[in-house]
């Protein structure tokens, strides 16, 4: 007996001394922005018949569709696909307006060809639609597309966007001093991540 209460007090004598450690990670993981931009189409067509007397004017619109995962958003310019901002037939020219994005031309000046975004700078703030083939407005606004060198922004955004869409209409004024031709120029827009 005496041998088991030896053992008994062995076993209450040894106390185990439990403790406990922590210990923290961090798991981070960086989600690259993305941004893309596509157009309704790759040309528009922005024909126009003169009539003896008067301008006339054509108006048509390219949607302009841009999407980004940047928490800050995204900037979209234009600008012309290079320094010559005149529409091109061969050697003869349809200068651009004179107008610019913060002062726009109203009306449309004769022989000339332009762009305007609704609401942006000096552009109405609506009316482009109504007025897509007309004589030349006298209350619609528009502005030369800018150099390649120097482009404009149209819109600022502040957050993730999805299929965020800008339309912009261009606008060709001529009359009968203008010599016939298909005239072309290139544009360009630019989607930014901020």
């Amino acid at each position: 007996m005496a041998i088991a209460g030896g053992i008994a007090s062995a076993f209450m004598l040894s106390t185990a001394v439990v403790s406990a450690d922590t210990a923290n990670t961090t798991i981070s993981s960086v989600v690259s922005p993305i941004i893309s931009l596509f157009t309704t189409s790759g040309t528009v067509n922005v024909n126009v018949t003169p009539a003896a007397g008067s301008t006339k004017q054509t108006i048509a619109s390219d949607t302009v569709t841009v999407s980004t995962n940047d928490a800050s958003g995204y900037a979209l310019t234009l600008a012309d696909g290079d320094t010559n901002t005149n529409l091109v037939s061969g050697g003869n020219n349809i200068a651009a307006s004179a107008g610019t994005q913060s002062s726009p031309t109203t009306p449309e000046a004769t022989n000339t060809w332009g762009y305007a975004v609704a609401g942006v700078g000096g552009f109405n703030a609506s009316g482009y639609g109504s007025a897509s083939s007309a004589a030349v407005s006298g209350t619609l606004k528009f502005a030369g597309v800018p150099s390649s060198a120097s482009p404009n922004t149209l819109k600022t955004t502040a957050g993730v966007a999805s299929s965020d869409t800008t339309t912009v209409w261009y606008a060709v004024a001529v009359d009968t001093t203008q010599a016939t031709g298909t005239y072309t120029d290139s544009v360009t827009y630019t989607a930014t991540t901020n």
